[in-house]
């Protein structure tokens, strides 16, 4: 490894991503920053992906590749190459995902920056399936914002886009304890950063995410992520409706603020905030939000919910 730049660590957990593997490991050579390792972790793929991996990890002592005999899941991938990481920096990467040669090198500069940022990430170019360009996506969220509190209720309501494949600081990535078994456990990790630090935007699109699959609707969506996710679990949580798999995910979100060093009154705030968003976005019944919003269409009360908080 080289001397003298925080070594970055990058997962690739993968599972049949023998289509666009190559592509995305090529890009990932070609990143500009000096001093990386990759691991592939390989959820006991049936498709080329091994032989993919192999060859890749043949040519760079920087790169490892771990199969796994039996399906982790995607939760379980996930964590495996999070745990085996050792760099002061890290991220997931994408097996279909590309990435421009100074991704790394930008984000590093920025968390280098500033020591209180717990991520950096990079606006996002979309493309489809045979990589054609299908839109830019720039949130231009204020997730440097010294409050806490502010950034929270951002990712509590605004789409979380590409952050969860940003460069971020090992060991309180580690902290959050990686991807829960629950739905959207990478909308609780960077809800659980946002609590310790600043996100750090970097400017360009130098990340490229790939839509590699084809349109479905939210329940499709559901019922994929969900035996993805954890396919020990699968069964028993296809009868289980969106509302109560949010329900879990919601109570996860609750724990975090308790355990957070918000002030009193900002995790009163929060607690609230956080029923309102799972209430309005994900149907998750709320006594106390009924109270506070009475018979008022779901629209004008999140509407009247922003205004109180200051965001409009």
């Amino acid at each position: 490894m080289e001397q003298g730049q925080p070594l970055v660590s990058i997962g690739l957990p993968t599972y049949n991503g023998g289509r666009y593997l190559a592509q995305s490991l090529e890009a990932l050579l070609k990143q500009d920053y000096p001093n990386w390792e990759l691991l592939i972790s390989d959820n006991c793929s049936t498709d080329g992906t091994g032989d993919i991996a192999r060859a890749y990890a043949a040519r760079s002592d920087r790169v490892r590749y771990v199969r796994h005999e039996t399906n982790l899941g995607a939760r379980g991938n996930f964590n495996f190459v999070l745990r085996e990481a050792r760099g002061a920096y890290f991220m997931w990467a994408a097996d279909h995902d590309l990435w421009e040669p100074t991704f790394i090198s930008r984000c590093v500069e920025a968390l280098e920056a500033d020591p209180t940022a717990m991520l950096a990430y990079s606006q996002c170019l979309m493309i489809d399936e045979d990589g054609a360009p299908i839109e830019k996506i720039d949130d231009g969220f204020d997730f440097a914002s010294p409050s806490a509190l502010y950034r929270y209720k951002h990712i509590l309501w605004y789409n979380i886009g590409s952050k969860i494949y940003g460069l971020a600081r090992r060991e309180p990535l580690a902290a959050t304890g990686g991807f829960a078994d629950v739905i959207a456990p990478d909308r609780l990790i960077l809800a659980q950063l946002t609590l310790q630090g600043p996100f750090e935007r970097v400017e360009g699109y130098l990340y490229v995410g790939r839509r590699n699959r084809p349109p479905e609707t939210l329940g499709e969506r559901i019922m994929r992520t969900v035996v993805a996710l954890n396919p020990s679990r699968a069964d028993e949580r296809r009868v289980v409706d969106g509302p109560l798999l949010y329900l879990a995910l919601r109570d996860l979100f609750m724990k975090a603020l308790q355990d957070s060093t918000l002030t009193f009154i900002d995790k009163l705030d929060a607690r609230v905030a956080t029923l309102a968003a799972f209430h309005l976005k994900y149907h998750v019944a709320s006594n106390l939000i009924r109270v506070l919003w009475g018979g008022s269409r779901a629209l004008r009360q999140k509407r009247r919910i922003e205004r109180w908080w200051g965001r409009e």
